[in-house]
């Protein structure tokens, strides 16, 4: 397919207050990778200004993490993790089945797992939400479901009502004031406050199998060990296709009274799509040491130059600003043993959209009396295409088309090189920013800036979503 240089164009855009108020902006990198592309590319880290006065589509800032440091992620402060396996790990079969999600979540999918938690009346389509239960006060259990797959679910048994009016109900908010009085909370409703004692376990996955089975996961691997205040939570991952998931779980959380005070998930099921060739768990394991090993980014060495003298002012051994040109040593990284591992499933792009590819998921043995955890890793024997060395890319934001020109938003800045490459399918396209540093090695300030790429398709986009291979979001229209 043949690619394009990126067009420019003339204009301004006023810059978000949080970039401008930003001293130095990091993007976060992800790596992604897929078949057949288009692609262009942006050098010297070019911005490409568009011309209108419209507001940019939103854009997830992500969730913040809580303290500690996720399983397989590297330690922010330079210490990563080595996996090492004190157990024969187990060979490839020639191929491993990927699942897809797509399509749009049915009314009467909606109404099933409404009954299972205990709502009665029709589901309503709120625009792209299928909504059911809660009072016209806003009060009373609350069950919404995304229309379009995987159709995420969220429930919640206890909400706080209005007076009609949209004012909240426990506080002397009024519409249209600035400040309001303190809330006062519902206390203990249904046995979710933080007096009582939470349910068994036993008694946590009863309450919760009605509502895996209206999900179809009824088999699914439960864990009920995780309690907040006076509820239970019990997380589930699916079996699909005869194989394990991880990173798919539905989670269910159960009052003290017994009752389902609140859960969330995906309510489409995967369907079985193309077999993919996988490698065996050895290769694996070293794919997911090279990610989460130590090693880090030391601090770079060598210092800032101050602002050069004028001519006529005298210098001296006094005006040197004292440095340290030695990188900061990283700690060593931390060693954790692999008991075991499955083949299995995790999130991940199939045909365009979200669904779950072919993983090893390694049975990891906790540390100090702490219970043991699952860390995946794709299996996958394909690489992907060709991209920069360390495999970095950026997400885009919005994206405009022009017959077969397609055009990507995103941020970037002028300490790298962008290419935009897409993979097109009969629903999607899914595009691809590549981010290649101009000097690797080298410190650079790297202020955030707005930019865009084009590249030509092969047919017209028309109806067809674009996703972003780095999120696996749907790109909003600009």
């Amino acid at each position: 397919m043949t690619s394009e240089e990126p067009g420019t164009t003339s204009g301004t855009r006023r810059r978000p207050a949080w970039v401008v108020g930003s001293i130095a902006a990091a993007v976060l990198l992800v790596g992604g990778g897929t078949a057949y592309w288009a692609s262009a590319a942006q050098g010297d880290g070019g911005t490409a200004r568009r011309t209108g006065d419209s507001a940019s589509a939103p854009r997830d800032a992500g969730d913040p993490s809580g303290p500690g440091i996720a399983p397989g992620e590297p330690d922010p402060s330079g210490a990563g993790v080595v996996y090492r396996a004190d157990v024969k790990l187990p060979e490839a079969p020639a191929a491993a089945p990927a699942y897809s999600v797509s399509g749009e979540v049915a009314e009467a999918e909606v109404a099933r797992l409404a009954a299972a938690l205990g709502i009665s009346g029709t589901p309503r389509l709120e625009g792209d939400v299928w909504l059911a239960g809660e009072a016209a006060d806003g009060s009373g259990p609350r069950l919404t479901v995304a229309r379009t797959a995987p159709g995420t679910w969220n429930f919640n048994r206890f909400q706080a009502g209005g007076d009609g009016a949209g004012n909240g109900a426990g506080d002397d908010c009024v519409r249209g004031k600035d400040t309001c009085g303190p809330a006062t909370l519902p206390r203990d409703a249904g046995g979710t406050g933080g007096s009582g004692k939470p349910v068994s376990e036993e008694a946590a996955r009863a309450a919760a199998a009605p509502v895996l089975k209206a999900l179809g996961q009824d088999g699914a691997k439960l864990d009920a060990r995780l309690t907040q205040g006076a509820v239970r939570v019990v997380s589930a991952d699916p079996v699909v296709g005869g194989l394990p998931t991880q990173g798919w779980s539905t989670k269910v959380s159960v009052g003290a009274d017994g009752s389902v005070v609140g859960g969330n998930g995906e309510l489409k099921a995967p369907v079985r799509a193309a077999d993919q060739p996988v490698v065996g768990a050895v290769e694996a394991l070293a794919r997911l040491n090279a990610r989460s090993g130590g090693g880090g980014n030391p601090e770079p060495s060598g210092c800032a130059s101050a602002v050069p003298l004028a001519a006529d002012t005298p210098g001296g051994a006094t005006d040197t600003v004292p440095c340290n040109p030695e990188p900061r040593p990283m700690k060593p990284p931390r060693t954790e043993t692999v008991k075991g591992a499955v083949l299995g499933l995790a999130p991940g792009t199939v045909e365009g959209s979200r669904g779950l590819v072919p993983a090893w998921l390694f049975e990891v043995a906790g540390q100090g009396g702490a219970p043991g955890h699952t860390v995946s890793e794709p299996a996958s024997a394909q690489q992907g295409t060709p991209g920069p060395k360390d495999g970095r890319t950026v997400p885009g934001f919005s994206y405009k088309e022009e017959d077969r020109k397609l055009t990507v938003n995103f941020w970037g800045s002028a300490c790298s090189t962008y290419a935009l490459e897409a993979r097109e399918q009969p629903e999607s396209v899914m595009v691809k920013i590549t981010d290649t540093p101009n000097k690797p090695g080298q410190a650079c300030i790297m202020l955030a800036e707005e930019k865009s790429l084009s590249v030509t398709l092969k047919e017209p986009l028309g109806d067809r979503k674009v996703l972003d291979a780095t999120t696996g979001k749907q790109l909003a229209r600009q």
